[in-house]
């Protein structure tokens, strides 16, 4: 029992941060995670990951590039 309250005990605040993006994502465009498509669940994470580099970028306060939507390297 030990290792379960652990386990949902000890998220980061970066965790938090994805989790409360991800959820607005899913509420934004319409998404019910459980029956999503493939490409829709692609889509919700691609434009998570984008939301979350950006306020992780504002957060630390140093210039940061963001790999551009779907781009499998950081766009200049």
């Amino acid at each position: 029992m030990e290792d379960a309250k652990w386990y949902f005990t000890h998220e980061s605040e970066e965790d938090r941060l994805w989790y409360r993006i991800f959820f607005a994502m899913c509420r934004k465009f319409g998404v019910s995670w459980s029956k999503a498509s493939e490409e829709q669940k692609a889509f919700i994470e691609e434009i998570t990951r984008i939301n979350y580099e950006r306020e992780e970028a504002k957060h630390s306060m140093t210039e940061k590039t963001v790999r551009g939507f779907f781009d499998t390297e950081v766009s200049v």
